[in-house]
């Protein structure tokens, strides 16, 4: 009844002010966005996830914009829905938490996965057609598709911003095109063009580390 639910919502205001240490204007941004990104973690539109939980969409929508918090109840039900403790949806996540919010979808990992395929698809008819018109065996074009991949991902992940996969994908683009280059050259025994990759390299570590510091830095002057 409504005074069971108002006597929750109080417990749930003692709760939070005592145990976590934040006031009410800060509770409106951080369930709201928590919820948010769970729910989309999870690929629940409103509509969804209302039905899980047997509220109406315009409810879903108005915990998200901070008009109105759930009681402990629904936090609960909302725990249990996304497979997370009540601490995900009343504190302010950190850094790694946001991080596996977003894993890539099923969407996004078929639509790379297409793309992957068309590209060594593209190279195995160019393999064929040179072996079989003119009978020359290109089985170098096989090797470039290493560097031709991982220049693919290394742009698809720009998207994501995902510091340490592109850190490894660029390293793979940069030994695979040497590589290649030096198994072209090898009847030169060009074995200096490894030391090509080596300050290539360098500065491909200096700037995953400048990375790595600079977000905290930037996240720490928007809280400032």
């Amino acid at each position: 009844n409504s005074t069971q639910a108002r006597i929750l919502s109080n417990f749930l205001d003692f709760i939070t002010k005592f145990k976590y240490n934040t006031n009410m204007d800060d509770l409106r941004e951080i369930i709201p966005q928590n919820i948010i990104n769970l729910r989309k973690a999870n690929h629940l539109t409103q509509i969804e996830l209302a039905k899980k939980i047997n509220y109406s969409d315009k409810a879903i929508s108005r915990w998200e914009k901070g008009e109105v918090l759930p009681d402990i109840e629904t936090i609960q039900k909302l725990s249990e829905i996304f497979n997370v403790p009540i601490s995900a949806i009343l504190e302010k996540q950190n850094d790694l938490s946001k991080s596996k919010l977003t894993k890539p979808s099923k969407q996004e990992i078929l639509s790379h996965s297409f793309i992957l395929c068309e590209i060594w698809t593209i190279i195995s008819v160019i393999y064929a057609y040179l072996n079989i018109s003119q009978s020359y065996n290109l089985w170098q074009i096989f090797l470039w598709g290493i560097p031709a991949t991982a220049l693919i991902l290394l742009v698809l992940n720009r998207k994501r911003k995902n510091n340490i996969t592109s850190f490894i994908y660029s390293t793979i683009l940069t030994w695979s095109s040497i590589t290649c280059l030096f198994l072209h050259m090898l009847k030169f025994c060009p074995w200096y063009i490894f030391i090509l990759g080596v300050p290539i390299q360098g500065m491909l570590v200096v700037r995953y580390l400048f990375n790595y510091k600079q977000k905290p830095l930037l996240k720490s002057k928007r809280r400032n």
